[in-house]
């Protein structure tokens, strides 16, 4: 049979396989009649319930090709994406572990990985670089459209000095954009935290004055510890073992009173102790801190090895 077919009165379908071709068209085996799937829709169509990857309430305007429409129903829409955001300084990766107030460092380079989009295997595009929360100010940088690849190492347009005299976080953030509508993708961000200390200390002098706890940091430290409240557990060393030490816990007043302090995880000592009050000390960044001080009634109070659970 040659030329096209009359459908008029026969269904083709039932009578002629169909073989998709690679040029995108019909072809109804055995009748040389072609049916582009290429072709574009005559009249808008707004969808009123959701198909595959296709919401309801979507707008199909005159003119979209039906392999645009079918792409729509048959793949959702995944944009590129951002992860593991880094920070180096040089070649040099900068741990994003705890530091004190007032410490600090430099970084010139965002370190991150990027995926593309599907379909269409694009990157994002408008990647910046934003990093808030430290002395100076938030520091904004524009990597540019077009510039990611896979894995990223970019310059952020200087060398800066990252340090906070407050305690808490500075955020770092790489945002971009989908390429298609350009609107904002899900970031990838990293922060490092500045705390004060907790310290533990066993000491001969009673302190009575700002420059007494001042001498007690400087000197007769046992244990400290990085922290954002009064709750931790630290181990006693020979020095509260010794005759004339008094035991000394330490830490930043705005946390409060003392609730607990429990020896080796079973005999609350907090009766062991007297508050003294509050004093102004400096941490070793030289950044202003008024301390919470509690001292042992007697010296000698605790044998090495024995743990304190403090909160």
């Amino acid at each position: 049979m040659s030329g096209p077919l009359d459908f008029t009165n026969q269904n083709i379908e039932d009578t002629y396989p169909r073989v998709l071709q690679t040029d995108g068209t019909i072809v109804y085996d055995g009748t040389g009649s072609v049916f582009p799937i290429g072709a574009n829709i005559a009249n808008t169509i707004n969808t009123n319930i959701t198909v595959g990857g296709v919401p309801s309430g979507t707008n199909f305007p005159a003119g979209t090709s039906i392999e645009d429409i079918i792409r729509e129903l048959l793949v959702t829409y995944i944009p590129p994406g951002l992860s593991n955001l880094g920070l180096k300084i040089g070649g040099s990766t900068i741990s994003t572990t705890a530091r004190d107030v007032g410490a600090s460092f430099t970084i010139n380079t965002a370190s991150f990985n990027a995926s593309v989009d599907n379909p269409g295997g694009l990157y994002a595009v408008s990647s910046s670089f934003t990093a808030s929360g430290a002395n100076g100010g938030t520091i904004n940088y524009y990597f540019g459209d077009n510039v990611l690849v896979g894995t990223n190492n970019l310059g952020i347009g200087g060398t800066y000095t990252i340090t906070k005299n407050t305690a808490g976080s500075v955020t770092f953030t790489v945002n971009a954009k989908r390429p298609d509508t350009f609107a904002a993708i899900s970031d990838t961000s990293t922060s490092i935290s500045f705390q004060f200390r907790n310290y533990l200390a066993a000491s001969t002098t009673i302190i009575a004055t700002n420059s007494d706890a001042q001498s007690v940091i400087d000197n007769d430290i046992v244990t400290s510890q990085l922290d954002t409240d009064r709750v931790w557990t630290t181990t006693c060393s020979a020095a509260n073992d010794t005759l004339g030490k008094f035991t000394y816990i330490i830490y930043p007043a705005s946390y409060g009173d003392l609730s607990t302090v429990i020896q080796n995880g079973a005999l609350p000592v907090l009766t062991a102790f007297t508050k003294l009050g509050d004093f102004t000390i400096t941490n070793t960044n030289g950044v202003s801190l008024s301390v919470r001080v509690y001292k042992s009634n007697a010296d000698k109070a605790f044998a090495s090895g024995v743990t304190l659970a403090i909160s």
